[in-house]
This record gives structure tokens, C-alpha cells and sequence, in this order.
């Protein structure tokens, strides 16, 4: 039931997901702490990819292009600061997906100098998540991602968050602030990816930035429990559970 996937080359990756979706296999980030759904085939696919590569897209170089599959290294030599204490051997994905990237401070998830992140959704869209708001530089593509979003934004604004996520230390695992974060800061789908530990998407690109974040400290441990909030971000990114679910302890 289960099998693993070394993709040689980025098609490898969207073609196994392609038949992992129409044959109700789960499609979960190797060496992650995802669990596979009882019953189910798995596709545990290498966070490491051969043709990855950074890159800087702006002639000041502040901005830089990461493919999910390239060494936290490279990010620490060009001087990212959020990924300074990382393990170096990490990958983008790896680091994304842990814990450590979703420990930021409530309302502060600009402290992970994530600026936009390319996931590929459940469905099989592929996205690019960013500023939403005056900063936002392209709308959304998909109509089914222009459903979701809407239904994210109501949780967010719910009254079961308001009493949730009252404090400065993030109580939750996925990181529903991204789209309240502090003033002056504009919503952000991308931070909503922080920590998820694979289960939202399948991370393929991220932009960093050099000056995004105003400081470097973390405020807690993330949450080792799944709420309802929790809960309900995982049914409205991932209804089918393509991306597996997270072991831990459910309120």
C-alpha cells in the first residue's frame, strides 16, 4: 500500500500526482511527520529535487526565487535571515512544512521573509499566493481558488476565532492569521502555508525576501493539537485528504 517516489525531474511530479488524485492515493511529503489515512494507498514523494535552483528577481537582489526542492544552505549563503538557524540540509519544502516555520508571533508571519509561495491544491490547481490587498500583483487564476479563499476569510473573521487567537502567541497549527495579520501589514495567503507540515499542499516555489521581516524571534512552540478552526482550514483546503493528516492530539 505504500510505494516512494525520487522524482529525476519536475514532470515526474505533477504526472504521479496526477495519478495519485485519480486513483485516491495520498501524495505525502517524505521525511515530513504526515501519517497516511487507514486503508489508503501512499505516495511518499522526496522533498529533494535535482533541477531545483535559486535565484534573485530583481537587479538589487532583495527578492529571491526558491525552488521547494533546494537546500536551506543556499537561502542562509545569500543572507535570508529567517532560515539562518535552520538545519543547512533541510530543503525549502522541509522547512515550510516543520514546525519551526509557523512559530512566529500573532499577526507577524512576515518575520518568515516569505513574500509568495507556487502550492499545487488538492484539485490539482496550481496557485500562486501572495499579498492580497493593495500590494496584491495578480489576481487569483482559478475559480476554484476564488471559492476557497472567500471561505477562509469568514474562519478567519469567525467568532470561534476572535476567542481563539486573542494573545500574542499563535494558539493554532495553521496559520489562519495570515490572512488578520498586525497593522500595517496587508493579509497574506502565503503565510497560511507556514507549519502546515505538507497536509494543506504541496509547496513548489517560494520568493524571499531580504528586508520583508522587522525581527528575529519566535514566540512559542507551535500548537501539538488540532483544533476546530484547524480542522476546519485542513476540510476547506484538503476535503479529499490527498495530503495526509498530522499525528497529533485533536481537542
Amino acid at each position: 500500500m505504500q510505494a516512494w517516489l525520487e522524482p529525476a525531474r519536475e514532470g515526474d511530479l505533477t504526472h504521479a500526482f496526477a495519478l495519485c488524485r485519480e486513483f485516491g492515493v495520498q501524495y505525502l511529503l517524505a521525511s515530513s511527520e504526515l501519517r497516511a489515512d487507514q486503508g489508503r494507498g501512499v505516495l511518499w514523494v522526496s522533498p529533494q529535487a535535482p533541477w531545483a535552483a535559486v535565484e534573485a528577481v530583481d537587479a538589487q537582489q532583495t527578492i529571491w526565487r526558491a525552488d521547494a526542492g533546494i537546500l536551506l544552505r543556499t537561502l542562509q549563503e545569500v543572507g535570508i535571515a529567517s532560515v539562518a538557524n535552520a538545519d543547512p540540509e533541510q530543503t525549502v519544502a522541509q522547512w515550510v512544512a516543520g514546525r519551526s516555520c509557523g512559530q512566529w508571533p500573532t499577526g507577524q508571519c512576515d518575520l518568515s521573509d516569505i513574500v509568495q509561495m507556487q502550492v499545487l491544491l488538492a484539485d490539482g490547481t496550481t496557485e500562486v499566493f501572495g499579498p492580497f490587498g493593495a500590494s496584491a500583483q495578480a489576481p487569483l487564476k482559478s475559480l476554484a481558488t476564488q471559492r476557497i479563499i472567500p471561505k477562509l476569510f469568514e474562519l478567519a473573521h469567525s467568532g470561534l476565532a476572535e476567542q481563539t487567537v486573542a494573545g500574542g502567541s499563535w494558539p493554532l497549527r495553521f496559520r489562519l492569521d495570515a490572512l488578520r495579520p498586525a497593522a500595517p501589514l496587508e493579509p497574506n495567503l502565503a503565510w497560511l502555508f507556514l507549519g502546515h507540515g505538507g497536509s494543506l499542499g504541496w509547496v513548489q516555489t517560494v520568493w524571499f525576501s531580504l528586508s520583508y521581516g522587522r525581527a528575529r524571534h519566535l514566540a512559542n512552540e507551535s500548537s501539538t493539537k488540532l483544533t476546530q478552526i484547524d480542522r476546519n482550514v485542513k476540510q476547506i483546503l484538503d476535503p479529499s485528504g490527498v495530503f495526509g493528516s498530522l499525528p497529533v492530539q485533536s481537542d
